[in-house]
């Protein structure tokens, strides 16, 4: 047996009901946004690192791997969530003769890295200066990296990364940034807020 339905017209909102409507959107996109700004806040939240021997305080990520007291760096940071390659950020702190420049100072490190790491090779060298007012050197490099493992083989992985170096008497400063070439410049503004929290004394 068929059953007929009939349609009526649409009855319209009332004025309570519309304003329900629209306070329901309005909460709804209010709730949306306190929530990506409290994701935000967790995943650029820092914490102060001192050294005072090294004469370096800086803010690293809260939630990073955080290494200290090596043989060549002061302190190191890394995001343990990071595929395939955990975003790096360093300070670093090597001796220098009275005469050295930042130049000197990356030219050094262009000699090491290039017998160490795959395919090493500059990109750009600029002027820089920190938020103190110190002039400083900037660095740009790549190289490519390769899984050491044999039952891990993948392909090589090309990485980006970034030194900035200024002297403080005879110690120079070097401050590093290092990740995989795709994710490398949207990732730069961890360095450039580590960058701006660097105090040398």
């Amino acid at each position: 047996m068929n059953e007929i339905i009939e349609i009526g017209e649409p009855t319209e909102l009332t004025f309570t009901q519309r304003w329900n409507t629209y306070l329901s959107l309005a909460l709804a996109g209010l709730i949306l946004f306190l929530g990506l700004s409290m994701r935000d806040n967790a995943l650029n939240a820092t914490i102060e690192f001192e050294d005072l021997e090294a004469g370096v305080r800086v803010q690293v990520p809260t939630s990073w791997l955080l290494t200290s007291g090596a043989a060549d760096y002061v302190v190191r940071a890394e995001d343990p969530n990071a595929l395939p390659f955990k975003t790096l950020l360093q300070v670093s702190v090597l001796p220098v003769g009275p005469d050295a420049t930042p130049n000197n100072v990356l030219d050094v490190l262009n000699i090491q890295r290039s017998e160490r790491l795959a395919t090493y090779h500059e990109i750009s060298r600029t002027d820089e200066t920190l938020r103190d007012g110190s002039a400083a050197k900037r660095l740009t490099y790549a190289y490519t990296e390769f899984e050491r493992n044999p039952f891990l083989q993948s392909l090589p992985l090309v990485v980006k990364g970034v030194d900035v170096v200024v002297l403080r008497g005879s110690q120079a400063v070097i401050i590093t940034y290092r990740e995989e070439s795709s994710a490398f410049d949207d990732h730069l503004y961890r360095f450039e807020n580590l960058l701006g929290t660097v105090q040398i004394f």
